[in-house]
């Protein structure tokens, strides 16, 4: 038996309009968006500092692309409010907009928050720049690259699975490893330890020199782009008592 409509002809009309008022709406809404090639590449839509969210990791090494976050939002008088599976700000630098975000996430599972919020603000993934730790540069070395492999990062590997693309910048800050009697230690149980624990005084200073030193290569990089950023910055001369850099075992 065949279900009777109890619409009437004006009620179908009135629904179809109000459905076509709708369909209005969502195009022009697309309409307003640029197409993907005439997406700005040469500079950051958004900045997300990696790290763990409980208090208690407030403040350890591993935190330091956070530490960057904070430090931001503290010279622009921004409050980074929860959008999803991020707590987002949204500043001008010199009329230019960028986002900058930390993940609600702990460091490894930093991908799906990451391609969330990229996804909300329609970038790409050279729009997307990441800031996190790097156990193989010296304390508050800081690096800056276009693109990359994970380095056997796993907060990367998560990030570039969830992108589907290594073609995203990243800024590293060295936070360097325990020694032992001159020898790096490859451990990972104390490498864990190293990482989630505090900096020294003497480190924690130069970790916030660095910081300030990574949030104005951000700021170069939404002002001039991305190549500009990367010559400023890694040209900065390493301390005189700071270990060789391993560059063939950099992880990006």
């Amino acid at each position: 038996m065949r279900a009777v409509s109890c619409l009437t002809d004006d009620s179908r009309m009135a629904i179809g309009g109000r459905f076509a008022q709708f369909r209005k709406r969502v195009a022009k809404t697309e309409d307003e968006l640029p197409p993907p090639e005439d997406a700005d590449l040469s500079r950051p839509l958004v900045v997300f500092g990696l790290g763990n969210p409980e208090q208690k990791y407030e403040g350890t090494r591993h935190n330091v692309g956070a530490w960057v976050i904070a430090a931001m939002a503290k010279r622009y008088h921004a409050q980074p409010k929860r959008e999803g599976r991020v707590n987002v700000a949204r500043i001008e630098v010199d009329g230019r907009v960028l986002h900058i975000a930390q993940p609600r996430s702990y460091m490894n599972e930093s991908g799906g928050p990451i391609a969330q919020e990229a996804k909300r603000l329609k970038a790409r993934p050279e729009q997307v720049m990441v800031v996190y730790d790097e156990l193989d540069l010296p304390v508050g070395a800081t690096r800056m690259r276009l693109k990359g492999s994970s380095g056997g990062n796993n907060g990367l590997k998560s990030i570039i699975g969830a992108l589907g693309s290594q073609e995203f910048p990243r800024l590293r800050i060295g936070i360097d490893r325990p020694y032992d009697h001159g020898a790096p230690v490859r451990d990972p149980e104390r490498i864990a330890n190293w990482v989630l624990s505090r900096p020294s005084p003497g480190d924690k200073r130069i970790l916030e020199e660095a910081v300030e030193r990574t949030v104005d290569a951000i700021e170069t990089a939404v002002r001039d782009g991305y190549e500009v950023a990367m010559n400023r910055l890694n040209a900065t001369p390493r301390r005189p008592d700071a270990p060789a850099e391993d560059t063939d075992g950099a992880r990006d």
